[in-house]
C-alpha cells in the first residue's frame, strides 16, 4: 500500500515538474534543427557535392582501359602467299588490349573543373544554411506567437475582472433606477465578447504549443512553459556591424558571390579552348595463337589537336562570358544594397513597434486607473452612468490597441531576425 502511494506521489511530482518545465527559445531552436527532415535532405545534398568533388579530382590521373577480344570464325580462313602456298588462320585466337591515357594540357581544364565542383559544394552548403534559417524563422514565429498570446491573456483576464465589477455596479444602479437595463446589457455583451476572445486566444496558445512540440519531434501534448524574453535586441545597437555580419550570414548573398566565381571559371574554361589540346597515350596489344602478328605490341603516342581559325567564334563566346560576369557582379551589388536597406527598415520598424508597445501599455494603465476611480465613487453615490460606460469603452479600446501593438512588435522582431539571417 505504502509503495503504491509512494509511486503515485512520485508520478504526480513528475507531472508537476513537467508542467513547470521551461522551454528556452535557444533550446527550441536547437531541437527543431536537430529533428527537421528537410535539413537532413539538404545535408545529404552537401555530401553528394563532396563526392562529386572527389570524383572530379580523379580526372587528373591516367585513364586505364583493358579489353579482351576472343573471335571465333565459322568459316575457314587462310592467307594466300603465292608460290609459298597458304597459311591457315587458327579458328580460336584472342587479343588483350590495354591503354593508358594521360591528359597533359587538359590538366588546366581539369583543375578549373575541380574548382567549379568545389563551388557547387559551397552552393549546396549555402542552400543548407538557407534551410536552417527557414526552420529557425518558423520556430521563432511560432514561439513569439505564443508569447504574444500569453501576454494577451493576462491583460484580457484583468479586463474581464474590471467588466465584472462594472456589471456589478450597474446591477445596483439599475435596481436603484439610476441606470438603464440597456446599459447593463451592453456591458454584459462586452463581457461575453471578452470571454470569447480569451477562449480563442487560449485555443491559439494550445495549438501553438502543439505545433512547436511537433516541430521539435516531441509528443504534441508535452507540457512546457515559455521563456520570458526582453523586448530589446542587442543587434539593434550597432546597425553597421549588424550589416557586415548579416551580409556574411545571408545565404542569398553568398550564393551570388559564388555565382560570380562560377562565371569566372566558365570564362577561363572557354579561353582555354584557344590553345592546343595535348595528351599522351600508351597502348599494349598481346595476342594468343595468332602467328601472323608479334606476340606483344607496345606503343606510345602523343596526341595534339588545335583549331587555329574559328572565324571569331571563340572571341564572341568569350565576350558573352564577360557579360555574364558583369551581370553577376551587378546582381550582387544590387542584392547587398537591398539587404542593407531592408535591415535598416526592419530595425526602424522594430524600434517603432517596441515604442508603441510602451505607449499602449501606458494608455491601458491610464484607462484602467480612470475606471477604478469611477468605481470607487460608488461608495459616495457619485457615479454617473455616462462616465462609467465611457471609461469602460476606453479600457476596451486601450486593451485592443495594446494587443495590436504586441502583435506588431513580435512580427517586426521576427522579420528583423529573418533579415539578419540568424541560425539560432
Amino acid at each position: 500500500m505504502w509503495a503504491s502511494l509512494l509511486l503515485c506521489v512520485i508520478a504526480a511530482g513528475g507531472r508537476l515538474a513537467a508542467q513547470s518545465a521551461t522551454l528556452p527559445l535557444d533550446e527550441a531552436v536547437r531541437l527543431a534543427l536537430a529533428n527537421n527532415r528537410n535539413l537532413s535532405l539538404a545535408a545529404q545534398e552537401v555530401e553528394k557535392a563532396g563526392h562529386a568533388v572527389e570524383a572530379a579530382k580523379t580526372a587528373r590521373l591516367p585513364k586505364l582501359n583493358v579489353s579482351l577480344i576472343d573471335p571465333t570464325f565459322l568459316t575457314h580462313l587462310d592467307f594466300r602467299l603465292g608460290p609459298l602456298g597458304a597459311l591457315d588462320i587458327p579458328h580460336n585466337f584472342g587479343f588483350a588490349i590495354g591503354t593508358a591515357t594521360q591528359p597533359i594540357s587538359q590538366l588546366y581544364d581539369i583543375g578549373l573543373g575541380i574548382k567549379a565542383s568545389q563551388i557547387s559544394k559551397e552552393l549546396a552548403a549555402e542552400r543548407l544554411r538557407d534551410a536552417r534559417q527557414t526552420v529557425v524563422d518558423e520556430i521563432k514565429r511560432a514561439y513569439y506567437g505564443c508569447l504574444r498570446a500569453e501576454s494577451g491573456l493576462v491583460t484580457m483576464r484583468q479586463a474581464v475582472d474590471l467588466l465584472k465589477e462594472v456589471d456589478r455596479v450597474l446591477e445596483t444602479l439599475v435596481a436603484e433606477r439610476a441606470a438603464l437595463d440597456a446599459d447593463r446589457l451592453d456591458v454584459q455583451a462586452r463581457l461575453a465578447q471578452q470571454q470569447h476572445d480569451i477562449l480563442v486566444l487560449e485555443d491559439q496558445l494550445a495549438t501553438g504549443r502543439e505545433r512547436i512540440n511537433v516541430a521539435l519531434g516531441r509528443d504534441p501534448e508535452t507540457p512546457f512553459t515559455f521563456e520570458a524574453l526582453p523586448l530589446a535586441l542587442p543587434a539593434e545597437a550597432d546597425v553597421v556591424a549588424t550589416k557586415a555580419a548579416t551580409l556574411e550570414r545571408r545565404p542569398d548573398v553568398q550564393q551570388a558571390r559564388l555565382t560570380i566565381d562560377l562565371a569566372k571559371i566558365d570564362r577561363q574554361l572557354k579561353n582555354a579552348e584557344r590553345y592546343p589540346r595535348v595528351g599522351a597515350l600508351f597502348s599494349y596489344v598481346g595476342n594468343v595463337n595468332m602467328p601472323l602478328l608479334p606476340g606483344n605490341i607496345a606503343s606510345v603516342l602523343l596526341q595534339a589537336s588545335w583549331e587555329p581559325f574559328d572565324w571569331g567564334r571563340k572571341g564572341r563566346e568569350l565576350a558573352n562570358k564577360d557579360i555574364a560576369i558583369a551581370q553577376a557582379e551587378t546582381q550582387l551589388r544590387q542584392l547587398e544594397a537591398t539587404v542593407a536597406v531592408d535591415l535598416r527598415e526592419r530595425a526602424r520598424a522594430l524600434r517603432e513597434s517596441r515604442s508603441l508597445v510602451a505607449v499602449t501599455e501606458l494608455q491601458m494603465k491610464v484607462a484602467r486607473e480612470k475606471l477604478r476611480v469611477i468605481l470607487d465613487r460608488r461608495a459616495e453615490n457619485t457615479v454617473l452612468v455616462k462616465d462609467l460606460l465611457q471609461a469602460q469603452v476606453a479600457v476596451a479600446e486601450a486593451d485592443h490597441h495594446h494587443q495590436a501593438a504586441l502583435l506588431g512588435y513580435w512580427e517586426a522582431r521576427a522579420n528583423f531576425e529573418k533579415t539578419m539571417a540568424v541560425e539560432r
